[in-house]
């Protein structure tokens, strides 16, 4: 079985500009302690940076994803965008005629060749979509050239996300997106003639 993790590096340097390179990787990187708070928009508390000198000195981890409202299967950290998971995402999601409305995005410190832990994460994680009554499907966008990087949409109800799962060297990160027709007139139910 192939491992469900490598890095994502592959897919940026085909697709992003150097210095969006340089600041994914910045990004990306979830080692040591990493203080994350939303881009734009005012942080949720679970996200907010610890204050100096108090007595937790760690960052922040989610237990899960305010979005789509599912536990992961251990703690994350909430990774801030600079605009380059945005673009991955918004790329994958025009092959399907859609676009991203909202994002998230989480990261966890794994050992390089800590398998065992990586396919916890993982299965755990969508097993839980699973729970939550997600439907999932695996797709295969042909802007994703990296064989490792997984790609699911999530459909529940009347929403649909886009999940991500891609490793780093020492860490794997997931992103997800809610998702929109790129028509907004396809929400719109068509009009049935009167008689």
């Amino acid at each position: 079985m192939r491992s469900p993790f490598r890095s994502l590096l592959s897919v940026l340097r085909s697709s992003a500009p150097a210095g969006l390179l340089a600041a994914a990787v910045a990004v990306c990187s979830v080692a040591g302690p990493t203080h994350a708070e939303e881009h734009a928009k005012p942080a949720p508390k679970a996200t907010a940076q610890a204050k100096p000198g108090s007595k937790q000195g760690k960052a922040k981890v989610m237990l899960g994803s305010p979005m789509t409202k599912v536990r992961f299967s251990e703690p994350a950290f909430p990774l801030t965008d600079d605009g380059t998971y945005r673009a991955f995402m918004d790329k994958v999601l025009d092959e399907y005629g859609r676009r991203c409305v909202r994002q998230e995005q989480f990261g966890w410190e794994v050992a390089k060749d800590d398998q065992e832990r990586l396919d916890y994460i993982f299965q755990g994680t969508m097993a839980n979509y699973g729970r939550m009554d997600y439907l999932l499907g695996e797709i295969h966008p042909k802007s994703v050239t990296d064989p490792e990087t997984i790609v699911f949409l999530a459909d529940r109800e009347k929403e649909r996300y886009l999940l991500a799962w891609t490793p780093l060297e020492s860490s794997v990160l997931f992103m997800m997106c809610d998702t929109a027709p790129k028509d907004a007139k396809a929400d719109q139910p068509k009009s049935v003639p009167k008689k």
